[in-house]
C-alpha cells in the first residue's frame, strides 16, 4: 500500500503546483471577486447583515468578536464603497443601524454565482456519484490529519520535515485546524 499511497499524494502534490487550481481555490475561498469587499472582514459584516439587519455597531462587535475601532472602520470603508448604509435610529440619535444596500447585495450575490461557477466547471469531470464519492474521500482524510495531528505533534518536528518556518504544526496552521 505504501507506493499506492506515495503515488495519491504525488498526484494531490501535482493538483496543487497547478496554477488554475491554486488560484481557483483561493479565490473561492475568499468568497468574493469584487475590490470592494476583498477583505475578510468587510465580507464577514456583509454575511452578518444578510442575516440580522439591520444592526449596530456594537452588535457586530459582539457578533464578529472584534474591536469597536476595528468594526468602526470596516462599516466606513463598506458604507464608502455604497455597500451598506447607515441610518440614525429615530428614537435615539446616538444610535446608528446599519444596512445593506441593494449593491452590497448584488455583490454577495455576484459572489455567490461566482463560487458556483468555479465549483461547477472544475468538477464537471465528475458524474454526481464521483462527486459524492471524492467529498465522501476528502472529509475521511482530513478528519484522519485531524486525529492524527496531536500524534504527529510529539513525534515530528514539522520545521525540520517540510521545511517549513520553526513552530509550524499542521493542525494550527493558518491558525486554524484543517477544514472539512
Amino acid at each position: 500500500m505504501s507506493e499506492e499511497s506515495q503515488e495519491l499524494l504525488s498526484l494531490f502534490g501535482n493538483l496543487f503546483q497547478e496554477r488554475f487550481f491554486v488560484a481557483a481555490a483561493v479565490k473561492s475561498s475568499r468568497d468574493d471577486e469584487t475590490s470592494q469587499a476583498n477583505q475578510r472582514g468587510q465580507l464577514r459584516v456583509l454575511r452578518l447583515l444578510v442575516a440580522k439587519e439591520p444592526l449596530t455597531n456594537s452588535q457586530i462587535v459582539e457578533e464578529l468578536d472584534i474591536r469597536p475601532s476595528s468594526a468602526s472602520v470596516l462599516v466606513s470603508k463598506l458604507a464608502d464603497s455604497g455597500l451598506v448604509k447607515k441610518v440614525d435610529s429615530p428614537d435615539d440619535k446616538r444610535v446608528t443601524f446599519i444596512s445593506l444596500t441593494d449593491k452590497g447585495r448584488e455583490s454577495l450575490e455576484k459572489s455567490r454565482r461566482f463560487k458556483n461557477e468555479l465549483s461547477d466547471s472544475f468538477f464537471e469531470t465528475l458524474s454526481d456519484e464521483e462527486q459524492q464519492q471524492f467529498k465522501s474521500y476528502m472529509q475521511k482524510l482530513l478528519q484522519n490529519l485531524n486525529d492524527k495531528a496531536p500524534e504527529w505533534e510529539t513525534k515530528q518536528n514539522w520545521a525540520e520535515v517540510l521545511g517549513v518556518p520553526e513552530g509550524f504544526n499542521p493542525k494550527n496552521w493558518n491558525h486554524r485546524p484543517f477544514q472539512n
